[in-house]
This record gives structure tokens, sequence and C-alpha cells, in this order.
């Protein structure tokens, strides 16, 4: 039986028309699908937690909830960790609103001064250069405060699905054998286990050096003495987490908050202290820690962090290394689609293949 191909313009279109739909669905779907891979992260992180707890003849139920519990106890701990200062914070928030604007006023009248340039000029200034990444900030952290209810709500969810990924795991690998043919199944569970193995190293890497950056940042920060210090390096290490935009949204919010707090001087000594530790992350620990485990170049990178913004937000952004990892492995492992895997990859694990050149054997005289 001759197969049928079809001509390369007709697979172009079928390919766009698949890429559209999916982002149309992740978009669509988004109060669904961010949740589920937030807990599937949290599953897979949790998953030798609960096969240590089954090897102990606990039954898997209770292995689940006890180790979904354990993840939640230790949240809970950090928060109660930052909550004294954030109690103090929220309490000097209106001084440090008004300090804030006498500073603002303060360095707009310097400005006006030295180079002729009135407020109004300066704020539109601002606005062009630090809308997109003040814009996010703002609002990730109105989201957070005045939504409060829908974010206990999408926490509530998560740890369910967790849960229930957790217990089901079986189920849903049996699941996806049945889905495929029996030639497929091998590549299906390589898949599946290396997956598991990528997301495990690569979150388990990630709060690895979120901790090394935030005890960081707080002893530079109680060095200089930044007040708040231990809330403003444990928040610049979350948004570290975030590629590229993270760290400058930390930045901004460091210096607005140092500078109501403390002196133009300790502002500045607070966002060289920041960049010194970003510097160190981005070339020491993360290659290290987590780049090691997740071959992504950067463009992709990039490209990533900012298609899942615009399709889910702030957690789209953080769940852009993750998504693109799966594909990857994905593309690898089917033929048709290794050109893609490479495409994703970084580009020092491409191997050129060497061609051996035979010589000639040398002509019996």
């Amino acid at each position: 039986m001759n197969e049928f191909k079809l001509p390369f313009t007709a697979r172009l279109t079928f390919t766009l028309f698949s890429i559209i739909l999916i982002i149309y669905i992740a978009h669509v779907g988004s109060g669904i699908i961010v949740p589920l891979m937030f807990a599937m992260l949290i599953a897979i992180m949790l998953l030798p937690v609960v096969h240590r707890l089954e090897k102990w003849h606990i039954p898997r139920g209770i292995a689940a909830i006890i180790a979904v519990l354990l993840f939640i106890t230790g949240i809970l701990l950090i928060m109660l960790l930052l909550g004294k200062q954030m109690e103090a914070f929220i309490s000097d928030f209106p001084q440090l609103q008004q300090k804030l604007l006498a500073v603002i006023d303060s360095t707009q009248d310097w400005v006006n001064s030295k180079f002729h340039i009135n407020s109004s000029t300066q704020m539109n200034y601002l606005e062009k250069a630090m809308m997109g990444t003040l814009g996010t900030a703002t609002s990730f952290i109105s989201q957070t405060f005045l939504s409060l209810s829908s974010l206990l709500i999408f926490v509530v969810f998560v740890f369910l699905y967790a849960f229930f990924i957790l217990f089901y795991r079986r189920l849903l690998v049996r699941f996806l054998i049945k889905m495929f043919q029996e030639q497929h199944r091998e590549k299906l569970l390589t898949v599946i286990a290396s997956t598991r193995s990528i997301i495990k190293s690569y979150v388990g890497g990630l709060m690895i050096e979120m901790v090394i950056v935030a005890i960081l940042n707080t002893t530079l920060f109680f060095i200089l003495g930044i007040k708040y210090a231990i809330l403003l390096g444990v928040m610049a290490a979350i948004f570290n987490i975030i590629p590229y935009v993270g760290i400058l949204t930390a930045a901004i919010l460091i210096l607005l908050v140092t500078l109501a707090t403390g002196t133009p001087i300790q502002a500045l000594q607070a966002g060289i202290a920041l960049f010194l530790v970003h510097l160190l992350d981005s070339n020491i620990l993360f290659p290290s820690i987590v780049g090691s485990k997740v071959k992504i170049n950067a463009l992709i990178t990039i490209i990533g962090v900012v298609l899942g913004n615009m399709l889910w937000g702030i957690p789209g952004m953080f769940l852009a290394i993750p998504t693109i990892a799966i594909i990857k492995i994905i593309c690898q492992n089917i033929e048709e689609m290794q050109p893609w895997a490479i495409l994703l990859g970084d580009e020092s694990k491409v191997k050129v293949k060497k061609v051996k050149v035979i010589k000639p054997a040398p002509s019996e005289e």
C-alpha cells in the first residue's frame, strides 16, 4: 500500500493551525490548565516522599495526604518567618508612601534645576520607560492582595489536584499506555520517565537556588543596614525564579522601598548588591544547579516567558521553562519532531556527526 504524502504547503498549514488551536485552548482553558500544571509540578516533587511512605506500608491515599500536608507545612513556616516583617511593613506603609513621594518630589526639583525638564515631562519619560515592568509588578501585587479569595481558591485547587494526581498516578499512566499502540509504548514510558526526572531535577534545583539567593540577599541587606532585610531578600529570591523579568521587577520594588525607608545611598547600595548576587546566580548558581538539568537556549527561553505572560500572566512566566522542557522531551522521542528538539535545545548539546573519509588504498606497482 503506497503512503500518501501531503505537499509542503498543506503540512505547513496543518502545523500552523495546530499551533494556533493549542494556543487558543491554552488561553481559554487557563482556569483549569494553570492549577493543573502547578499541581503536576508539586506532585512530581512529592513523588519520592510518597514512594518512601508507601514502602513503610502506608496506604497510597494516606501517603499522598501526608506528603501534601508536609508541603503546606513548609510553606506556612516560611510565611510565619516573614510574618513579623510583613506586619511591620504594612503598619509603616502610609509613612513609607509619604516619604517616597517626598523623595520623588525632591528628585524632580533637582532634575528641573539641573536639566530644565519640568515634572510633567519627567513623568512622561518614566511612564514610557517603566510601564511594562512596573505595570506588571503592580498588577501582580494588586491581584495578589485585592483578590485574596480567588488566590485562596486557586491554592486549594492546586493542592487538591496534586493529591489526586499522586493518588491516581498509576491509573493515569495506564490510560496513556492504552492510548498508544504497542510499538509506541516503550517511547511513551521513556517520555514519562524523562519528564519526571527532568521536572524533579529542575524544580528541586530551582528551590535550592532560591534558598541560596535569599540567604545571600538577606545577608548583604543586613550588612548594609537596610530595613526589612529578610522580607526584601526573600522577595527578591522569589521574583528571581521568573527568568529575566523577575530580577528587574524585584530591583525596582527594592529600590523604591529602600528609598522610602533609608537614604538614596542605601538604595544605590541595595541595587548594586542585588546586581552582584544576580551575576553570581546567572553565571554560577543557575548553570550548575538548574541549567545542567534543562538545556534550553536563551532565545526560546525569552520567547517562552513572553508567550507565557501573554497566555497566563505571572504564573505563565514561571511555567514557561517546565512546559518547554516537556515539549522538548516529547520532540526528542518522536522522529518526525526531532528538528523541533534541536531548535529548543542548547547548541552545546547538538552533536555534529563526523563523516569518516576512507582513503583509497595505494595501488600496487
